[in-house]
């Protein structure tokens, strides 16, 4: 059945009808699309960089607080005691080495730190080094022990590791006056290592 013609028709030529928008928003999506791709792979790419300047960071600032580049000083809270103790050692040796050519030369007193990380480094070489008598000065770690033999310790490499400080027989009386904390010079007989425990023995207070 065929339309009636209408009062602005033409006759012999079909009416207008606009063409489909769908296909200009397919095209407008098309081009949006790419530039989508680009915002998403910068954004992944700025993440990566941040991430690998915040590590960098890190590193930086542990290997300025050790004081070493070295991997192995690099590691976990729990190794940081074993760290820090070598480090202590590794100073105290220097300072042992130094320290015993002025007990030759003057009889000044070496530091019971340095002694103690001398045997703890090298027993037989410190044995030689330090061979007595030789005066030691250092802190009490711990009062007289009972025995016949009286005996105190100081602090060695650090403040937990002890020095076994051993006296005549009948020096008890003057040790009485003595407390843990308090600074002694003392003058031995020989010392030597034994068990990674540093012994004085034949000592006197000076």
């Amino acid at each position: 059945m065929e339309r009636p013609i209408l009062s602005g028709d033409t006759p012999g030529v079909p009416p207008y009808r606009p063409a489909p928008a769908s296909g200009s928003g397919r095209a407008g999506m098309g081009a949006v699309l790419p530039v989508l791709i680009l915002i998403a792979i910068l954004a992944i790419g700025y993440l990566v960089f941040a991430q690998s300047r915040t590590k960098q960071g890190v590193t930086d600032t542990e290997v300025a607080a050790t004081g070493d580049d070295r991997p192995d000083a690099i590691g976990s809270a729990g190794s940081g005691g074993a760290r820090y103790e070598e480090r202590a050692v590794d100073r105290a040796s220097d300072a042992a080495a130094i320290a015993s050519e002025g007990v030759r030369s003057s009889g000044s007193a070496v530091p019971a730190s340095a002694l103690d990380a001398a045997f703890f480094r090298d027993p037989d070489g410190a044995a030689i080094r330090y061979a007595g008598p030789i005066r030691v000065s250092g802190t009490i770690a711990s009062m007289v022990q009972p025995g016949s033999t009286p005996a105190l310790s100081m602090e060695g490499r650090t403040r937990f590791n002890y020095m076994v400080v051993n006296f005549p027989a009948g020096y008890r009386q003057q040790l009485a006056p003595l407390a843990k904390g308090q600074y002694i010079t003392i003058a031995c007989d020989d010392v030597r290592g034994l068990g990674g425990t540093t012994i004085l023995s034949g000592c006197l207070l000076t």
